[in-house]
């Protein structure tokens, strides 16, 4: 498994102000020096002074004011109405970064001029109901398609904004030439069957797949539609499975469907039957065993370890937090890096074993021993020598290396960024690095 947290060599001076910038440790000075180049990386912190955030907000780079709008903390906000649509781009997309904004902002960005940031906004999963009511007359087609979704989700009214349909409304639908439509009403559980027979025979396969998911159908008029699905491919999955209250009966019912997408759809329950969920973690899709893994707690400890070994997406970190750490110093000598390094995971591992991992053969087994805190300085140290850039750059970046030795590799063309990273970097000798960089010792913003 790569694993990428340093850029490419850079030489002195260079290559000191670019480390400084992501020094999680640099202190307010240092930082509006680093400011006055526009070098600074605010991911490094959750929250930052009123100083360095005044300076940032009314920065003359728009660059900086974008990275502050994606990483800095709440003082942020305060540029949801900046004149540059990127930094505002950069605020309503923090989402995809695992961040939330408050609502009231989100109001604010919901009548942005700007059609990447409503879209941005409608994607938001705390977006105000009021703005998704405005949003449904967007002029953008996928924003109001996506704002309709959004309040069919909405917990107010029937589950998922599904309404039966009269025999006229069906007719009207089934022979109209909006596939999109037939699509979506394809997917309400309250369509009358015959209805749905009639979509399973639709020329469209996206239309023909979404009738074959609904719930009125049995397996032998699943297994008879005309349609396909790629194991590999990430599908839609049919909405009243996660939506309709639980009726025990029918969860067991479907959860023997052989139509995956029904099975994946039942699986992201968080109140499955415990049978269903002992049948779902021994399911022959991956997908399924996946979702129940991610949204069961009371999964085999089995389940986890091959999820964890197998799967490399956004929820692996959340699944190995729920690995019970004991007795994992079993797989230290496993065929599989994932499970070796899972074994750091186990607080009886001895430190001689974390030393021994920190020698395997597999390069990111060797980074997760170099940020085990019961390896050594000298091992740290040694790691400076590692041929893969990631290792002795970490090893660089490490508190614990000795003052001397990291003083020693600022000098190094091929550590200079990362040292310069390193959070036991003396603030005196940061101030030291930048003058010699050239940077001014004052901050020189214009209004």
């Amino acid at each position: 498994m790569a694993i990428f947290f340093f850029g490419d060599p850079t030489p002195p001076p260079e290559g000191w102000i670019e480390g400084l910038s992501g020094n999680p440790a640099a202190p307010d000075d240092v930082v509006l020096r680093l400011l006055s180049v526009g070098a600074i990386d605010f991911y490094t912190r959750k929250e930052w002074s009123d100083r360095v955030a005044g300076a940032a907000l009314n920065h003359a780079d728009p660059k900086v004011r974008r990275n502050f709008a994606a990483y800095g903390g709440d003082q942020r906000f305060r540029l949801a109405t900046d004149p540059d649509v990127q930094v505002r781009r950069s605020l309503a997309g923090c989402w995809e970064r695992g961040r939330r904004l408050p609502e009231e902002v989100l109001e604010i960005l919901a009548d942005d001029p700007d059609d990447y940031v409503r879209w941005e906004v409608v994607s938001h999963s705390n977006v105000p109901k009021q703005s998704l009511i405005k949003l449904l007359s967007d002029p953008m087609p996928d924003i109001r398609a996506e704002a309709r979704e959004r309040i069919a989700e909405t917990p107010a009214g029937p589950p998922g904004g599904w309404t039966p349909m009269t025999p006229e409304e069906a007719d009207a639908l089934v022979t109209s030439g909006d596939a999109a439509a037939r699509e979506r009403a394809a997917q309400n559980p309250l369509l009358s069957v015959d209805v749905v027979r009639r979509l399973t025979r639709a020329p469209e396969s996206r239309v023909r797949l979404a009738a074959s998911s609904h719930p009125a159908l049995t397996e032998n008029e699943r297994a008879a539609i005309d349609v396909e699905i790629d194991p590999e491919i990430r599908y839609h999955l049919p909405q009243w499975t996660l939506l309709l209250p639980l009726d025990a009966v029918e969860v067991r019912r479907h959860a023997t469907s052989a139509h995956v997408l029904i099975r994946r759809g039942l699986a992201r329950r968080k109140d499955l039957p415990k049978d269903v969920k002992a049948r779902f973690a021994t399911d022959e899709d991956f997908a399924v065993r996946l979702l129940l893994a991610e949204n069961s707690h009371d999964v085999p400890v089995e389940l986890l370890l091959e999820i964890w070994r197998e799967w490399a997406g956004l929820s692996q970190w959340q699944i190995k937090e729920r690995i019970p750490h004991e007795g994992l110093r079993r797989f230290t000598d496993d065929p599989h890096p994932r499970m070796r390094a899972l074994a750091l995971d186990d607080p009886q591992t001895p430190p001689e074993l974390v030393d021994g991992l920190s020698r395997d053969e597999d390069p990111w087994v060797r980074w997760c021993a170099l940020r085990d805190p019961r390896l050594s300085p000298q091992r740290v140290t040694e790691l400076l020598e590692d041929d893969n850039p990631n290792l002795h750059r970490g090893a660089a970046a490490d508190p614990r290396l000795p003052l001397p030795r990291l003083l020693e590799s600022l000098e190094e063309t091929r550590l200079a960024v990362a040292v310069a990273r390193n959070p036991a970097l003396p603030p005196h000798v940061m101030h030291e690095l930048l003058d010699r960089a050239g940077v001014p010792g004052q901050l020189s913003l214009s209004s």
